[in-house]
């Protein structure tokens, strides 16, 4: 059984976008450099600076800069837990963009109805009166009639309501996507608000869509509340800012280089590459 690699999130993020690299320009390579640029035998290696992947490359023909930009002048790309959270709250977004869809098209299909509510009563009429009526056994048409029973004011009022969360949960999608902290908090209260609703329908009737929902939204706000820390939990905001400080330093960086000469998979180790 093959295990997962442990910088999956980078490998598929440097998959999609490309891998980002430093010096690439540059004339010189200093022994300082070695943690991301490398150079032995006529050919400089690269660090992927998102999924440390060794890039093989020969050295720049006509370099437009000396040497390698110094740190402070480098920015790093998400990586590690930082980029695996992104991950997550993207996948929140996407479950956000589904509710979007889905409720604005609710909305529409009751402004629709109320706004031609009497002239659908006289249509829905004739269609049940000509397959013998809304009494019979067989006849499914019959359950549309409560419908017609809810007066014109309340179903604009359901559509209001229906597009105002649809709208919420498009502020909890943008919000998300860009990883923004009071999205967290958003996202966490509009779902957390609707769990004891969720439940008490489950008692009433199980189905297959209730309880997929009611796992998602639990699942939800419990990585919201846990892992990023809302509330004062687990240190709060000042735990989580200083978790992320630490995960983007170079100090991270570094503790997670490879070590030895980089060099493609399968190849032979020759040595360690000289200073």
């Amino acid at each position: 059984m093959r295990t997962r690699p442990a910088n999956r999130y980078e490998l598929w993020t440097c998959g999609w976008k490309g891998h980002v690299l430093v010096g690439t320009d540059a004339a010189h390579v200093r022994a300082e450099d070695r943690a991301v640029v490398r150079e032995a035998d006529g050919v400089r290696w690269y660090r992927c600076l998102r999924c440390d992947d060794w890039i093989p490359e020969t050295p720049p023909p006509r370099p437009t800069a000396d040497r390698l930009p110094d740190r402070s002048a480098i920015e790093l790309p998400l990586r590690g837990p930082l980029l695996r959270d992104r991950y997550v709250l993207r996948l929140i977004a996407l479950d956000r963009a589904l509710h979007v869809v889905l409720l604005t098209s609710l909305a529409l299909v009751i402004f629709f109805f109320a706004g031609d509510h009497a002239a659908l009563q006289r249509d829905y009429d004739q269609i049940v009166d000509a397959f013998g009526g809304p009494t019979r056994p067989h006849s499914f048409l019959g359950h549309f009639q409560h419908y017609f029973t809810i007066s014109t004011g309340h179903l604009y009022a359901a559509a209001v309501v229906v597009t105002a969360y649809a709208a919420l949960e498009a502020v909890e999608m943008v919000g998300l996507w860009f990883t923004k902290r009071w999205a967290e908090y958003l996202t966490f209260l509009a779902t957390a608000v609707l769990i004891p609703f969720e439940v008490y329908e489950l008692f009433n009737k199980v189905s297959v869509l209730k309880v997929v929902t009611f796992v998602v939204n639990v699942a939800v706000a419990a990585y919201l509340l846990w892992a990023k820390r809302l509330f004062g939990l687990r240190g709060g905001h000042a735990a989580e800012e200083a978790r992320k400080a630490a995960a983007a330093s170079w100090d991270a960086f570094e503790a997670a280089a490879p070590g030895g000469r980089p060099q493609p998979a399968g190849a032979a180790d020759p040595g360690p590459l000289p200073a």
